[in-house]
Formats: structure tokens, C-alpha cells, sequence
């Protein structure tokens, strides 16, 4: 089976755990508000026909289109359908007698999306801040809007860590070039990029490099590193690894697309081994979330070190 059709379908079963008396933890959408807003959107793209015309001029839309797609949480809280920005938001009024039926015609309506997807996956319909999408990208916008709301709902967790590491690989991306001088160390701009995917694949323990310290220096180095800002600085050890290598992409347009690349993968790894444990060289056995510490911290201390605010 097609792994994003998984997904979709596994999501929408999500929704069954969700009730017309679930709290919801943003948005003025009651459940049942929630699960009309969804098939609603999920039929209309089944038909074709959403109704939607472009917010803005295509080559903005293009780039919207492309950070979208390129994020693990692409919606913020609170953000807003296509056309209704300037509007005091309100629930819209109900179309159906009960939340069980407005989940079953979301059901209903995912099935029918579904066959309409391995169909025509190349049939496309407007979205309002994208342009035109084919049913194999609205596919992925689905699955992405589901988890929005599921998490909206408390019927899926909410990890702040995720996208404050994809802002930070963003501003690094955007403002470190090939000849971008540090402010300190002996690494390049090139290198660094480099060097942040190097760490990104370390947490998922493919480099099976196990941890050789006491568990006593772990604790304490770990107790350090949640104290300080920049643990780099002032709580690891000055540890010479000798001169950094030549990058092995030709270009650091070749090395940021790479780290993009390993950053999915990394997120893929996280999802699929949430109760992973893999070493560090100081900090010892660290879970999935306390890897997610480090990234942030890691980030932020490269962004530094090539002139950025954090």
C-alpha cells in the first residue's frame, strides 16, 4: 500500500477517538465544526472542484507551495481559510444532525478522495495560497491537515522543538553562504552545513557509537547543558578533532539541500522510534526528545558562530 495512503487512512481512524465533548486547544471550531471543516474540504478535492481562487500573485504562491510541502508542522495555531483573513472568526453553522454523522460523511468522503487519488492522481483543483494542487499533493496536504487538527484536539501529541528546528534550518539556510566567515572554530560555512546533518544522523544511532562515560558525568554534563544557553561554550570540554574535512557535496547549495533531506529522515526515524535511546559523546543514552534539546541548542550555537541572532 501506497505509505501516504496509510497515513491519510490512519489518521481519519485518529478522528474516532475524538468526541463531541473532546476540549479543543486553539480556534473557536467545536468538534463537530472541526470534523465538517475536514470532509468538506476532503469532498470538494475528491470532485474537483473546491470553489478556491489564488490569494496571491503565482510566484508567491510557488514559494508558500514549497515551504508547505517542505515542513513537518506546516500550520501555525489559529491559521485561517484561504479568504477569510480579514473576518472576526466564528464556528460556521453546522450542516449536520450529529457529530457521528458528520464523521461518517467524512469517511464517506476519504474513501471516495481515495479512489479518485489512485484514479486520477494527476486531476488538479485550486487551493486559495498554493495554486492549482493534483490529487497526489492533496494527498499530502490532507494528511498534514488532519494531524493540524488532531493535535488541535489533543488526539495527537504537539512537539514545539520540531518547528523551531525547522526555523532554525531555515535561517540558516537562508543566510549562510559558501563565503560567510565564522565568527570562531575552525569550520567553514560549507562545513558547517555539512556538520549539522553529521549530528542529525548521530541521534539516530547509525553511527552505533556507543557512550564510554559513567553515568554520573552524564547526569552532570546533561544538568549543565539545561543550564546554559550555549552548553558549547561553557559546559563541554575544548575538544580538537583535528582540522575539519573537505565537504563532500562540490557546492553548500548541494550540502543545505542534503541537510533538508536528513532532516526528513531524521523526523521519519523519530516517528517510527519514539522510544528510541542513542548516545552522545558527553551527554550519554539520550531519548527522542532529549536528542530534540540538543538539535535546538546545536542549531542555535552554529547560527551564532556564523553572525545570526537567536
Amino acid at each position: 500500500m501506497d505509505t501516504l495512503i496509510q497515513k491519510f487512512q490512519e489518521r481519519v481512524q485518529l478522528l474516532d477517538t475524538i468526541t463531541p465533548a473532546t476540549k479543543r486547544q486553539w480556534g473557536v471550531m467545536s468538534p463537530q465544526n472541526m470534523i465538517e471543516h475536514l470532509g468538506g474540504l476532503i469532498y470538494a478535492t475528491a470532485k474537483g472542484k473546491t470553489g478556491m481562487t489564488l490569494m496571491m500573485p503565482p510566484e508567491q504562491a510557488a514559494k508558500t507551495k514549497s515551504r508547505f510541502f517542505g515542513s513537518y508542522y506546516p500550520f501555525p495555531k489559529g491559521v485561517r481559510m484561504p479568504g477569510s483573513q480579514d473576518k472576526e472568526p466564528t464556528a460556521p453553522t453546522l450542516r449536520y444532525g450529529s457529530f457521528g454523522e458528520a464523521l461518517d460523511k467524512l469517511k464517506a468522503a476519504s474513501t471516495l478522495f481515495i479512489q479518485q487519488y489512485q484514479n486520477h492522481p494527476e486531476q488538479a483543483s485550486m487551493h486559495g495560497y498554493f495554486g492549482d494542487l493534483t490529487n497526489k499533493e492533496w494527498l499530502a496536504f490532507h494528511v498534514k491537515h488532519l494531524e493540524h487538527h488532531l493535535i488541535q484536539f489533543g488526539a495527537l501529541p504537539y512537539d514545539k522543538k520540531i518547528p523551531q528546528l525547522e526555523k532554525l534550518l531555515y535561517k540558516i539556510g537562508k543566510n549562510v553562504q559558501a563565503d560567510t566567515p565564522a565568527q570562531w572554530g575552525k569550520m567553514n560555512a560549507h562545513q558547517m552545513i555539512e556538520h549539522l546533518g553529521l549530528v542529525l544522523v548521530l541521534s539516530t544511532g547509525k553511527f552505533d557509537l556507543p557512550y564510554k562515560g559513567t553515568e554520573e558525568a552524564a547526569k552532570g554534563y546533561w544538568d549543565g547543558f539545561q543550564a546554559s544557553e550555549n552548553p558549547w561554550k561553557d559546559v563541554f570540554p575544548t575538544t580538537s578533532f583535528g582540522d575539519p574535512k573537505p565537504p563532500r557535496n562540490a557546492t553548500i547549495e548541494a550540502s543545505k539541500a542534503a541537510l533538508q533531506q536528513t532532516f526528513k529522515k531524521y523526523l521519519a526515524y523519530c516517528e517510527a522510534n519514539p522510544a528510541a535511546i542513542n548516545s552522545h559523546f558527553y551527554l550519554g543514552n539520550l531519548s527522542v526528545d532529549q536528542w530534540r534539546q540538543v538539535h535546538v541548542k546545536h542549531l542555535q550555537h552554529h547560527a551564532r558562530q556564523f553572525g545570526m541572532e537567536v
